[in-house]
């Protein structure tokens, strides 16, 4: 495991200047990060300067050359864990607490997961696993999952309240969404990694759609299932 624990030497209340209208801080309290790849680097980086205040992230695999142009990670990472990677730029990026595994988060395993979760593994029953894991939870507060192609996206945001995870879920042999070890961008992948952030912003009592796909080529969105606080629930 990898921990460390820094300060940045800002003062916050003219770091989130820009932004603190929009951004309950005390709300960005603990994150955890399932996969530290493409997808996973994005989020890393993104959460980090938004303001989380701890960030825990899971990833058992190394920084490799094909990866450079599709994460978010400074080359001088090359050949190093992507935890290691993810620690370093979360940091950099001004998170105070950041703990990085270098392991592969599995059910039934005795990592932590946070009452905030965002995932980006590279397959879907490892997707099911950490719903079912982030579910076990009685704490839990939300779980963002972020599925990506070469050219097209998936946001899928789930609380306790509002779950239509297992209706968006496919077994891994039939899913149409390409595994993040196929093909894919850098702009793809912080693309999909901006609207999982985007919609920690929403869920602080804003209205957002509980499933986003968006293709890129050419480009078409699909929204479903509007969630307005305090308010029933419509499919659209």
């Amino acid at each position: 495991m990898i921990m460390q624990v820094t300060k940045d030497g800002v003062a916050m209340d003219t770091k989130f200047l820009r932004n603190k209208d929009l951004i309950d801080q005390s709300k960005l309290d603990e994150l955890t990060i399932v996969g530290l790849g493409g997808i996973g680097s994005a989020v890393v980086t993104l959460a980090s300067a938004m303001g989380f205040n701890k960030i825990i992230g899971y990833d058992d695999d190394t920084l490799e050359e094909h990866n450079l142009s599709t994460c978010m990670y400074s080359h001088e990472f090359l050949h190093k864990t992507k935890a290691y990677a993810a620690q370093q730029t979360a940091l950099r990026h001004g998170c105070p607490d950041v703990i990085m595994d270098e392991a592969r988060w599995t059910l039934g395993s005795d990592l932590p997961l946070s009452n905030k979760v965002i995932m980006g593994p590279d397959n879907m029953d490892a997707r099911m696993d950490i719903y079912r894991g982030w579910k076990d939870n009685p704490d839990r507060e939300w779980l963002i999952d972020l599925r990506m192609g070469a050219l097209a996206m998936e946001i899928i945001t789930v609380t306790p309240e509002n779950d239509n995870f297992l209706d968006t879920w496919i077994p891994q042999g039939d899913s149409p969404v390409e595994p993040c070890t196929a093909k894919h961008t850098i702009f793809t992948a912080s693309m999909v990694a901006s609207m999982g952030l985007n919609q920690v912003l929403m869920l602080d009592k804003k209205p957002y759609y509980q499933y986003i796909w968006i293709g890129l080529l050419p480009l078409s969105v699909t929204k479903e299932n509007l969630i307005r606080p305090n308010v029933k629930q419509e499919r659209q």
